[in-house]
């Protein structure tokens, strides 16, 4: 077997070494990623820039977090110390007979709403229940029926 002159038996080694982790790596964090097989995960970060000039500034950062079934985001900032910050937040949870979420959504100026959705099932139905306020007062609601 004639091998290119940079991968040697001496070289070729610690590379099928080096693939063979990787590929486990990929192959268990398949597996872990499936739900309900392993423990859940979460995850925060934060972010954050801001620019300083002779006249202006401004800056903003965000705050994320996510885990199985919940997810929020926070941003914020300012530009010239007129400040903003607005949010988002999600949660899911399983029911007996489906799931419900509620979602919600903040921002400058009183911008924002509440969402609901449910779902559940029946031997052979599946009902969607989908309700939104918004921060001004304006609803909406509505059922949709589907069947199997």
């Amino acid at each position: 077997m004639i091998l290119p002159r940079t991968l040697t038996p001496r070289t070729l080694a610690p590379r099928t070494l080096a693939l063979t982790a990787v590929v486990s790596l990929v192959a268990f964090g398949g597996v872990a990623a499936v739900p309900g097989e392993a423990e859940a995960q979460s995850i925060s970060r934060h972010r954050s820039a801001s620019i300083n000039g002779p006249h202006h500034s401004a800056s903003r950062g965000a705050d994320i977090y996510r885990s199985p079934g919940s997810a929020s985001v926070h941003r914020y900032g300012s530009v010239d110390d007129h400040g903003w910050s607005s949010s988002r937040n999600r949660t899911t949870a399983r029911t007996d007979d489906g799931f419900a979420t509620h979602a919600s959504r903040s921002g400058s100026g009183g911008r924002g709403y509440e969402r609901d959705v449910d779902v559940r099932r029946d031997d052979d139905s599946v009902f969607i229940d989908r309700s939104i306020t918004t921060n001004s007062g304006a609803s909406r609601q509505s059922t949709v029926v589907r069947s199997w």
